[in-house]
């Protein structure tokens, strides 16, 4: 069976919560609401399945954890009054986190829902936590595991992580969690924010030592709180926040934070994604907006348009519906109306279809607004073409709603290059950007300009026109310096050796014809 969604699949989102002063200062309910709020504003980082861990010295199991498969409002159950309470009162906690996922590594199945809890006896040594990102390294340290006569029972980085973490706890005399973070940091290469919660009633996030994902922390008048991205806590009454500095991990106590450094930050690499895809357009990253990031994507690509455009043929449609700022800028630098032509259909949820079946399944997602479409000329605005599945059939449609012609303006340039940080994008032969490029030729991009590669790529989609972003301009409208970004996707240059080794075996694998994810083979 086939997976239905967008072309790029998105990251995971987390969260923590801790109530300040003594426990029965406020009441225990009020974390679990507070974690499925931060939950529910993060949907977008994770749709697969969704899962809170709380902390109640008044219970036997003094941390619990609920998780499965779905949206956050199918798991807490929220259609169902009385379930719903049932949840939130066995759930009762002062402190907790929680996880939103989608499968970038491992099974599209409930075993693999977030937090992982691992008990034991002794309370600072029982602890659950969840993992935003991906182990680079993740083979090697299996096999180093198994070596050790380890048995991983799923095939995951996040159960990995789970006896790595557990390793940090053998013995008698309590370990820092400042000692046990640096001793992974140690391990680990790649992306890996980490939250974490155990039975001594600790409540810690991290950030790994590069920065890749996005983590935010702030408080209310409640509690301290932390998640993937600004949004969430602004939902939840927070006003001022800090991010999370890569290296850096975050103790909650009594009364807000305790900051501590646990790995040195030699370099960073900020996904350039979250900006022009992953995060909510209301958030903010490292400082910088999200909105105002596809805002200057969209006016940069107006800047490189080739089309002798008027506002009598020419419409702009955004692809619902994260390119819609961006389109909007294009459309207003070059004069010409931005128009909902496609209409996403919000009824419709994940689906496990057959490939023939997918094309209903675009017509059914995207409803066309016809009265918009006919007889123009349409400059449809994506964010990103990584299949390019997606953007083909897209293209198809429109055209099929009365369009004369379809022009592809991408806000990413073109995405030549698997990730193994986050994305589930980890070989070289599911990117359209490779279909026309032979195997030896993929150690070393192409400039991402190259016409004769964009041409078959826009023949492929059967769009009339493609432009794609440029590097130099992607880099301009995140207001970053290049190499504080990590653009490895586009450009084959990974800031990790972790990284660096993988790309290898992904041009090897391609050869070889083998098809699993790179980092897991």
């Amino acid at each position: 069976m086939w997976l239905f969604m967008e072309d790029l699949h998105h990251n995971c989102g987390l969260a923590a919560v801790s109530l300040f002063g003594p426990e029965k200062k406020w009441p225990k309910s009020w974390a679990t609401h507070y974690l499925y709020g931060l939950l529910l504003q993060q949907q977008n980082r994770g749709q697969l399945s969704a899962g809170i861990t709380t902390y109640n010295s008044e219970r036997d199991r003094l941390i619990k954890t609920h998780k499965g498969l779905g949206l956050v409002n199918q798991v807490f159950k929220t259609h169902h009054e009385g379930k719903n309470k049932s949840i939130v009162a066995k759930m009762k906690g002062s402190k907790g986190i929680g996880h939103v996922r989608y499968a970038t590594s491992g099974k599209n199945e409930s075993d693999y829902a977030q937090p992982f809890e691992r008990q034991h006896g002794r309370k600072w040594k029982w602890f659950s936590f969840g993992l935003n990102g991906n182990i680079a390294n993740y083979s090697d340290l299996k096999t180093r595991l198994k070596k050790k006569q380890y048995h991983l029972v799923r095939q995951t980085d996040t159960e990995l992580l789970m006896h790595y973490i557990s390793k940090e706890f053998v013995g008698d005399k309590k370990k820092s969690l400042k000692d046990v973070f640096n001793s992974l940091s140690r391990e680990l290469d790649g992306a890996y924010n980490i939250n974490f919660i155990n039975a001594d009633g600790q409540v810690a996030i991290s950030r790994d030592p590069i920065g890749f994902r996005p983590l935010i922390f702030g408080k209310n008048g409640h509690a301290a709180m932390a998640a993937s991205e600004s949004v969430a806590l602004a939902s939840v009454g927070v006003e001022k926040m800090k991010d999370v500095k890569p290296g850096e991990m975050i103790l909650f106590n009594g009364s807000g934070f305790e900051k501590k450094r646990y790995a040195k930050n030699k370099k960073t690499a900020h996904c350039m994604f979250e900006w022009v895809y992953f995060a909510n357009v209301s958030s903010k990253i490292d400082g910088e907006e999200v909105y105002k990031v596809r805002w200057n994507l969209g006016k940069n690509l107006a800047k490189r348009e080739t089309e002798k455009v008027n506002s009598d043929e020419y419409i702009v449609v955004p692809a619902p519906d994260t390119a819609k700022p961006a389109a909007d800028a294009f459309a207003l630098e070059l004069g010409l109306p931005s128009m909902e032509g496609l209409i996403r259909n919000r009824s419709v949820g994940r689906t496990f279809i057959e490939p023939s079946e997918r094309a209903a399944k675009v017509k059914n997602k995207f409803i066309l607004n016809k009265s918009v479409l006919k007889g123009k000329k349409v400059f449809l605005v994506d964010d990103s073409v990584v299949r390019g599945t997606t953007s083909k059939m897209l293209v198809e449609h429109i055209k099929s709603g009365g369009a004369k012609e379809v022009h592809l303006r991408v806000c990413c340039p073109p995405i030549m290059y698997p990730c193994f940080y986050g994305i589930d994008m980890s070989t070289l032969n599911e990117l359209v950007a490779n279909r026309y490029r032979k195997p030896d030729e993929m150690v070393k991009a192409l400039k991402e300009r190259n016409p004769k590669l964009i041409e078959k790529i826009r023949k492929y989609l059967k769009a009339d026109s493609l432009i794609y972003q440029t590097v130099e301009d992607l880099v301009k409208a995140i207001g970053k310096p290049k190499k504080e970004l990590c653009t490895a996707c586009l450009t084959g240059e990974y800031p990790t050796p972790g990284g660096q080794k993988l790309i290898k075996l992904a041009v090897n694998n391609l050869k070889k014809g083998k098809k699993d994810r790179t980092y897991e083979c």
